[in-house]
């Protein structure tokens, strides 16, 4: 079973937020923000124009890679989706 990802602070600064508009977050939410949290809580919490930052954080933005196949006609333009690779932390798990 896949367990929700779970970011830090110091995981949403590593991925470009300042330390001061993280911090202004911590502030604004104390008592109902933890060390560690699920992505999900923390993207209720915060304003659309900053979800980049935790998505980003998760590993839940961004480019990929991958590989595929296809045939027919067309001009190269299309739709895809995916799902972004496991992060490693260390350890044993």
């Amino acid at each position: 079973m896949d367990r929700a990802p779970i970011i830090t602070a110091d995981d949403v600064m590593r991925a470009g937020a300042c330390f001061d508009g993280v911090m202004q977050v911590v502030s604004r939410f104390q008592g109902k923000i933890a060390a560690a949290m699920p992505v999900s809580a923390v993207l209720r919490m915060i304003p659309k124009n900053d979800r980049h930052y935790v998505l980003k954080a998760a590993d839940l933005d961004g480019n990929g890679d991958g590989y595929g196949y296809g045939y027919g006609y067309g001009d190269g333009n299309g739709d895809g989706y995916g799902y972004p690779a496991r992060r490693s932390h260390g350890g044993e798990g």
